[in-house]
């Protein structure tokens, strides 16, 4: 007790003269700016050292501790990520989400669920309205074979993962006819959910819809099958990453599954590797149309058109760019220069009637449209 009376006098006499508080002050200060830092970096390797720096400044600092967890997270160190949330617990009794990625860690990461559930209850008791945290609790108690308790968390998130999970407990508590709505509405979301096609196929087969069943297993063997060429597809293009070919197999791949974001960032790098290569600015242009990225689009297509300027293709695609743009006058000259370079094609006439709708010239727009019946009409006798 004495030393402690004697520390305290002590720090406040410097803190009167004005020396602990500018220390300490000037420490917490430098720990922060670690932290920003980290947080500015966190994509790169520097987020980790800049974290580590804070805590090295500042000790108690929790939400460096917690950052450095989720670093050590996405590098798989697994036991020190649980460390590290601990420690951010220990300094922040509340922290919700730290209490939350220590359970994930647990669960995920160790495969430890009963030693998940306690740190996810705890962060739903700090913050009731945290899905992730429920979702994570409701998984827990389903390893952990309490289906009722898994059921009351997950009938409480709405994300696609936790549908799937609560069709998955009823399945496992032997109520199919339950089960199979949930797993429906999963695959409404998310249509090419293998698993969800899996267990709802087996839900028929159990409830003696034997054809429904069959399909729906079918299905799950169809996207088997694609989930094993794209891995083998991303090995071929990792072993050689000049190689065309593969990329275009996972690009269309990536498309026909709608998974845009990765199918452009492949035809992205199809392009840098062969500029002049047409098909890889095709299958660009398309998917920005699909994602409705039109400026990116128009630069697509503007330079295939630059490229081939006698492409109707490639001109009426320019022209419907333009029209999502709300740009009807440009979207005019590609389309009419289309319709001259082919003339037979119905669908050039019916884009070129409505780009003239859009700036009043009604009586070309119904000359347009007419050529287009003709030749859809046309098109249609010759098949």
């Amino acid at each position: 007790m004495k030393t402690t009376f004697i520390r305290f006098i002590f720090i406040v006499f410097l803190s009167i003269s004005g020396l602990e508080g500018s220390v300490y002050c000037a420490d917490v200060s430098e720990a922060q700016r670690a932290y920003q830092a980290g947080m500015q970096a966190l994509s790169s390797a520097q987020a980790f050292a800049e974290f580590q720096r804070a805590i090295a400044l500042e000790p108690s600092f929790a939400a460096a501790h917690y950052q450095l967890g989720l670093c050590y997270g996405q590098q798989s160190q697994w036991r020190k990520a649980v460390q590290a949330f601990q420690t951010a617990i220990r300094f922040d009794a509340d922290f919700a989400d730290a209490h939350c990625r220590l359970g994930e860690a647990y669960l995920s990461g160790l495969g430890q669920a009963k030693a998940a559930i306690s740190p996810l209850e705890r962060a739903l008791q700090v913050q009731p309205d945290l899905p992730r945290a429920r979702r994570l609790l409701g998984t827990a108690y389903l390893r952990q074979n309490r289906i009722e308790d898994a059921i009351q968390q997950l009938k409480q998130a709405s994300d696609t993962e936790a549908r799937y999970l609560l069709g998955l407990a009823y399945f496992q508590k032997g109520d199919f006819a339950q089960a199979m709505p949930h797993f429906e509405a999963v695959i409404q979301r998310e249509k090419r959910h293998a698993k969800a096609h899996f267990n709802l196929g087996n839900c028929y087969l159990r409830t003696g819809e034997i054809a429904k069943g069959r399909k729906a297993l079918r299905t799950f063997e169809i996207l088997t099958q694609e989930e094993e060429q794209l891995a083998s597809l991303r090995r071929a293009i990792q072993d050689s990453p000049q190689g065309l070919e593969r990329r275009y197999q996972l690009a269309e791949l990536l498309i026909k599954r709608e998974a845009w974001d990765a199918a452009i960032a492949e035809l992205k790098a199809c392009v840098a590797i062969a500029p002049r290569d047409e098909k890889g600015y095709e299958l660009l242009g398309y998917s920005y149309l699909q994602t409705e990225t039109y400026t990116e689009a128009r630069e697509v297509f503007g330079h295939l058109v630059e490229t081939r300027p006698e492409s109707a293709v490639y001109r009426n695609s320019l022209g419907v760019v333009y029209m999502m743009l709300e740009k009807p006058r440009p979207a005019i000259v590609q389309f009419e220069t289309a319709a001259r370079l082919a003339p037979n094609n119905p669908q050039v006439y019916r884009n070129l009637a409505n780009a003239y709708r859009q700036i009043g010239e009604q009586e070309k727009a119904a000359k347009a449209y007419q050529r287009y019946r003709s030749r859809n009409e046309t098109h249609r006798e010759q098949k």
